[in-house]
């Protein structure tokens, strides 16, 4: 199986492709350990919360720290998923300048 770990606006559960192939993935595809599946939701909602789709992220160290996590979640999660292909796609780099 093939996951893209990804945010995008409004989507709670950060994973595309899965069983279905395409398009945003069900809640819990795919099935992961309790806390990775926790972490993977608090990731998608800071990004819900704080990232502008005009400006990005409120600040430098903001957008710095989600990116870091984003790394960590996606090494989390290839762990739990040793049989299945997992990509991150990592689109939300800016944010507003001088902050």
């Amino acid at each position: 199986m093939q996951y893209r770990l990804m945010n995008d606006y409004s989507a709670d559960w950060p994973f595309w492709g899965g069983k279905e192939g395409a398009g945003l993935c069900a809640d819990g595809d795919p099935a992961l350990p309790e806390a990775t599946a926790a972490a993977a939701r608090a990731w998608a909602s800071q990004f819900n919360e704080l990232f502008d789709w005009q400006h990005g992220w409120p600040n430098a160290a903001m957008a710095a720290a989600h990116e870091e996590e984003a790394r960590r979640l996606y090494e989390e999660v290839k762990r739990a998923l040793p049989s299945d292909e997992v990509v991150l796609q990592y689109w939300e780099l800016a944010y507003r300048e001088g902050s």
